[in-house]
């Protein structure tokens, strides 16, 4: 699986396998690197745990941050939890991560079942900051929004960044669909200054806040 990686700021990638992919951003800190998303499947997953140790050397994988439990943005979980990361995530998804990634694994071809740890799931309220007086992230709790009671964005307010999962933009012109509509006023109320609007379903083009209010505005 060939991955890229766009730098987005000092110690900050976007990891990509181009169309169709499950993109993840690693976060390097002064003595742990954060993943953001764990790529959807178990084979993209170990592909960005490599990748991550290629472009930051000598640092330990100590988080990984999921932005709701879906199937298809947990599927690469047991990977990174086999690398010995806590899953950052929504305190309504704690109790179905522990409950899932802490029972007995059957499947030999599985990374966790070949490396068993215990998963730690760190949860988050309204809203979590982690930062190293270099590199700051903050999580926030997005609701209301019709697709999951436990979704998350990651803001990354040095590189004015917004990271989200399943905020799908159209294409130009065309309205936004409900979970976009709900997004929106959520933002505007956090008053989160981004630019760069980055959806773990890969875009074809880079993504920005102007063509979110764009979508949002052509509901109307």
């Amino acid at each position: 699986m060939m991955v890229t990686a766009e730098k987005l700021g000092d110690g900050l990638y976007r990891l990509t396998t181009g169309p169709g992919s499950y993109d993840s951003l690693i976060v390097e800190f002064r003595d742990h690197i954060m993943m953001l998303e764990a790529g959807q499947s178990e084979a993209r997953a170990l592909a960005y745990i490599a990748e991550a140790k290629k472009l930051i050397p000598n640092k330990p994988i100590r988080y990984v941050m999921n932005t709701h439990p879906h199937s298809d943005h947990t599927g690469g979980l047991p990977a990174l939890v086999a690398e010995g990361a806590t899953i950052i995530t929504h305190r309504n998804n704690e109790e179905f991560f522990e409950r899932a990634l802490n029972t007995p694994r059957t499947l030999l071809t599985d990374t966790l079942a070949k490396n068993p740890k215990k998963a730690n799931v760190e949860a988050v309220g309204d809203k979590k900051v982690y930062s190293d007086g270099t590199r700051t992230v903050e999580m926030y709790h997005v609701a209301p929004v019709p697709h999951s009671n436990g979704l998350m964005v990651a803001y990354f307010p040095k590189e004015k960044i917004l990271f989200q999962g399943d905020f799908s933009l159209p294409a130009p012109g065309q309205p936004a669909n409900d979970h976009v509509a709900a997004l929106a006023p959520v933002l505007d109320r956090l008053k989160l200054d981004y630019d760069r609007y980055i959806n773990v379903h890969a875009s074809a083009e880079p993504q920005t806040k102007a063509d979110l209010t764009k979508a949002v505005a052509a509901r109307k």
